[in-house]
């Protein structure tokens, strides 16, 4: 008889039992491992969590992937209440996902306040947190977790771009909070907000404008004109912002800003070159000497102060000849600028009185005075070229005080009714008219 062989396992019951739920448990794991990373809003919940997990999370991932939020949010709930601790996070997670995407937000926030201060959130609960902010007008909040979202998963490019989406909506935010701040008196808490809003924005036009609107509401102007030189720079800012950041230089004694943005005005706008060649004449006072500055801005111009301007302005006046001597002024012997007075009353462009012989250097001068000054002026810068049209019927030396008005306002050098006294800048401003009527001396003006 033959012998029946008996086939014998190659290995021992035991360990080939062992094998097969090794097996087992590795197919289960497969079926529901995570796929490949997503790169934006939502993320797997079960990512930077130590499994297992209970196969609801993976149901409910399944679930929020296809549209089923209802389906997924019931998944997630299953999870939450595993005892694996893994599971109950990846699902409370889950769950947050899919109130957001089922437009329940403000719900969400809730569950968010919980985890976020639980352990270390991971970039799906941080992505997850910041959707729901974004979702609940709070740029700011959904900026700050897309930002630690991107630092927990540098890999994700999608983080990070939706981070930057959201923060032009959050400089906006910010922008209005800073300026409810400024309002209400609160300057530090303003310029914080605002410091926060230029960090978190690519510092376009818009937004360095509104900056300095809160700035200017603060009271802190030159930091707003730093802003609005910058918006300006960039292109795009509309003429009245423009205007105004032109006027805030000239309140700041910053001519050289004034003057380019005004320049840049008057270049589309002929409206504004009136008050570019204002700027200019301002830088150009700006680095003036002493004396002459001070009296080109004085309020009260003194009759000596116009003609010391007089002279400065005009290097035909310095060096013309002096035909005759005329009524010597007693009056501006014994002072230090007696070479100028006596210059100006040598040339008639003051007047000196008759009886007394005193030419009264200090008394304002008078728009009478003043008037007389520049149509003098004219006529001796006349002899070397034409005389421009708006000087046609002007009266002679020591004539016509009313007429010399008119014709200087005719001229744009002066204001035919501002007063009985000139201020130091109107009288600067007609000079610098006067100068521009009569170019052939430009190359010798002493600016």
């Amino acid at each position: 008889m033959r012998r029946r062989l008996r086939l014998r396992p190659c290995l021992p019951q035991p360990l080939a039992r062992c094998a097969l739920l090794v097996l087992l448990v590795a197919a289960v794991r497969c079926a529901t491992a995570p796929g490949p990373p997503r790169d934006s809003f939502p993320l797997d919940p079960r990512e930077g969590l130590a499994g297992p997990f209970d196969e609801s999370v993976a149901e409910g991932w399944r679930a929020l992937l296809a549209g089923d939020t209802s389906g997924a949010e019931r998944d997630f709930r299953r999870a939450e209440s595993s005892r694996q601790v893994g599971s109950a996070r990846a699902g409370a997670i889950g769950s947050i996902e899919a109130l957001v995407l089922s437009r329940r937000s403000e719900q969400a926030l809730g569950t968010c306040a919980e985890l976020l201060v639980e352990g270390e959130p991971t970039a799906a609960l941080l992505s997850a947190c910041g959707e729901a902010r974004a979702r609940t007008a709070d740029p700011v909040g959904a900026v700050e977790l897309y930002d630690r979202a991107a630092s927990a998963a540098p890999n994700r490019p999608g983080l990070a771009a939706r981070a930057e989406e959201l923060r032009k909506a959050a400089a906006d935010a910010l922008l209005d909070e800073a300026a409810r701040s400024a309002e209400a008196g609160r300057r530090e808490e303003a310029r914080r907000q605002v410091a926060r809003a230029l960090g978190w924005s690519s510092r376009s036009p818009e937004i360095l404008v509104r900056a300095g609107d809160v700035e200017c509401e603060s009271g802190d102007r030159e930091r707003a004109l730093e802003y609005y030189r910058e918006a300006i720079a960039l292109g795009g800012v509309d003429t009245a912002v423009q205007q105004k950041a032109g006027d805030i230089a000239f309140e700041l004694h910053d001519y050289a800003a004034a003057a380019s943005i005004f320049d840049g005005l008057a270049a589309r706008d002929p409206h504004f070159a009136a008050r570019a060649a204002e700027a200019r004449l301002a830088f150009r006072v700006s680095n003036w000497p002493d004396a002459e500055r001070d009296a080109a801005l004085s309020r009260r111009l003194t009759r000596s102060g116009a003609a010391l301007l007089v002279w400065w302005v005009f290097p035909e006046v310095r060096e013309a000849r002096v035909e005759s001597a005329g009524i010597v002024a007693t009056d501006v012997l014994e002072r230090r600028d007696s070479r100028v007075m006596m210059r100006a009353v040598s040339l008639g462009l003051l007047e000196v009185d008759p009886n007394t012989h005193r030419a009264r250097p200090d008394a304002p001068l008078t728009r009478v005075a003043a008037a007389r000054m520049m149509v003098l002026i004219a006529s001796r810068l006349a002899r070397s070229g034409p005389m421009p049209g708006c000087f046609q019927g002007a009266p002679g030396p020591g004539k016509g005080g009313r007429e010399a008005i008119r014709v200087a306002a005719k001229c744009e050098l002066l204001s035919e009714s501002g007063g009985s006294a000139v201020g130091g800048a109107e009288f600067t401003q007609g000079l610098d008219r006067l100068r521009s009527l009569f170019p052939a001396g430009e190359a010798m003006k002493r600016d």
